[in-house]
């Protein structure tokens, strides 16, 4: 039901303007819920099945359009920051381009279309803020950047990457993580109730804003899904921009309203009341759950992780260690229950599984599913924190005695908070 009489007749740039976004952004993120919901049910292969009968098309594109360099043999044929999709994307967007002229065209006689506008408009507020949610509970329960775990914590900056330096940054204060998140969930909120959207509109850009600068300058690997989402914000705001300006930038007394549609039978206003409210505290619900059971492994896994200085590491002779000796330990970290790393004489870090019978004291590392080559050491606990390995290393008998170091040590975590830096 129309609660605006006063029908506006739109110019054909704006209907063509219209409908390329509707197929454009309508596309796009169906296309990205596909790819989550693969990725949930952990069937993210399958995708390939999807996307494969694109390639040979796309491979034409780009020799004869885009010039990227995309070849369907070397590269990963899923749309993400890739080759593949940014000539899966750039293609897309030509097509809708060319939809939206012929849709003008043929349907030049129809004034506008708020309806589908209004419809539109509510799909793309309660998929933001249901996507946003998600991400927002991940940092209130701050389990989306963990805090870095004893290897990050040894690795030096110069070997990490962008991505790692991004995520530890966030990780080791998770009070900025929680104010983060805050922001994402107060402006999702905001974009579900028709009352508060359009002030969400104005208030999540500024959110997506920052998100899309650590995507993009820190090799983050959703550059394009956190531009998607931003377009989508700005999309709700665009038929408000003249009267925004006028308010903001001249002082001028303006009106927000606009027409808005509905169902006349009360039946069908309440399947679409009690639907977003189940979409929406049902996200809230599970990312509570699913993140409240990631913080306490999180929390479990640092609070049980071990670190050991190795003090003595004795096999043919007990010569002083080389900075080339690739046999001798120089630490030795648990990261979890079955993830151990020994550190070479030059610091460099070697990642293995193990299995630990704490009834025969028996500790066997390995890296490769064939036992016969797995790493064998009797190990008993000596004063002093201290631990004692027996057996064969890598075909060499030794014997490794090792001091617990105290994690908690390290000046980043024992640093706190402070207002007063003096």
């Amino acid at each position: 039901m129309e609660k605006i009489n006063a029908i506006p007749q739109w110019k054909d740039w704006q209907k063509f303007a219209f409908r390329f976004f509707f197929l454009f952004l309508g596309f796009f993120l169906l296309n990205f819920e596909l790819v989550s919901i693969f990725i949930t049910f952990k069937i993210y292969k399958k995708l390939a099945l999807v996307y494969n009968p694109f390639r040979k098309p796309l491979l034409w594109m780009d020799r004869h359009f885009f010039h990227s360099g995309y070849d369907p043999a070397i590269h990963e044929n899923l749309p993400s920051d890739n080759h593949y999709g940014l000539v899966f994307y750039c293609s897309a967007t030509i097509v809708f381009l060319i939809i939206g002229i012929i849709w003008t065209f043929i349907d030049r006689r129809r004034p506008n279309d708020l309806k589908l506008n209004y419809w539109f408009g509510i799909y793309i507020r309660y998929l933001t803020a249901l996507i946003m949610l998600g991400y927002g509970i991940d940092k209130l329960i701050p389990t989306q950047m963990p805090y870095p775990d004893v290897t990050e914590l040894l690795k030096p900056m110069g070997d990490q990457n962008l991505f790692s330096i991004a995520w530890n940054f966030v990780g080791v204060s998770p009070g900025y993580q929680i104010f983060a998140g805050a922001c994402e969930v107060i402006g999702s909120l905001l974009l579900v109730f028709r009352r508060t959207y359009i002030f969400g509109a104005l208030f999540m850009p500024t959110v997506l804003c920052n998100v899309i600068a650590v995507n993009v300058f820190y090799n983050i690997g959703v550059k394009l899904y956190s531009t998607l989402l931003l377009a989508g914000v700005l999309f709700l705001l665009a038929p408000h921009v003249n009267t925004l300006i006028q308010f903001f930038f001249r002082n001028r007394n303006i009106s927000l309203a606009e027409h808005t549609f509905g169902f006349k039978t009360t039946w069908k206003r309440c399947v679409l009341l009690a639907l977003g409210i189940f979409l929406v505290a049902g996200t809230i619900l599970k990312n509570i759950i699913n993140d409240y059971k990631a913080y306490g492994r999180e929390t479990s896994y640092r609070r049980n992780q071990k670190l050991y200085r190795v003090d003595w590491f004795i096999s043919k002779d007990t010569m002083p260690p080389l900075l080339t000796d690739t046999l001798r330990w120089k630490k030795f970290a648990l990261v979890d229950k079955h993830s151990a790393v020994i550190y070479s004489m030059r610091d460099s870090a070697a990642f293995y599984d193990f299995d630990r019978d704490s009834v025969k004291h028996i500790f066997k590392i390995h890296d490769n599913p064939d036992s016969s080559k797995w790493d064998e050491f009797h190990y008993s606990y000596l004063v002093g924190n201290q631990m004692k390995f027996t057996g064969k290393w890598k075909g060499t008998d030794v014997q490794i005695i090792m001091k617990e170091m105290p994690i908690d040590s390290m000046i980043l975590n024992k640093e706190r908070l402070a207002f007063l830096l003096d």
